[in-house]
């Protein structure tokens, strides 16, 4: 009972009405939480940007090059994948001994091109 005094006492004053109407607004609550999502959406397409995004670039390089190749060319691009996929397999390896995390093969994407 002695909150609803206080109120009645706050609404009195030009600040007490201003906070009384800021702390009762509702109508923008629903907006800033799908804000929030949409921040949350962004980090994870950036988070999945981050450590897939050379592996996508280099299987689009290797695809482009295998359109416009012949036979021996195809067995020469499934060579480099081969050499590729050899090299992700011992980096993760060793980047497993060392405890870091695993990232996009951000070496292997110069080299194809």
């Amino acid at each position: 009972m002695r909150t609803m005094q206080r109120i009645r006492f706050a609404k009195r004053t030009r600040l007490g009405r201003f906070l009384c109407r800021l702390l009762g607004d509702q109508c923008g609550a629903v907006a800033m939480e799908y804000v929030v999502i949409a921040l949350l959406v962004a980090a994870a397409v950036v988070g999945i940007v981050i450590v897939f995004g050379s592996r996508i670039a280099n299987m689009f390089t290797q695809s482009t090059k295998a359109l416009g190749t012949t036979e021996s060319g195809m067995e020469q691009l499934a060579g480099e994948v081969k050499e590729s996929r050899e090299k992700d397999v011992q980096r993760v390896e060793k980047m497993s001994k060392q405890g870091d995390t695993i990232r996009g093969s951000d070496e292997n994407a110069g080299a194809s091109e």
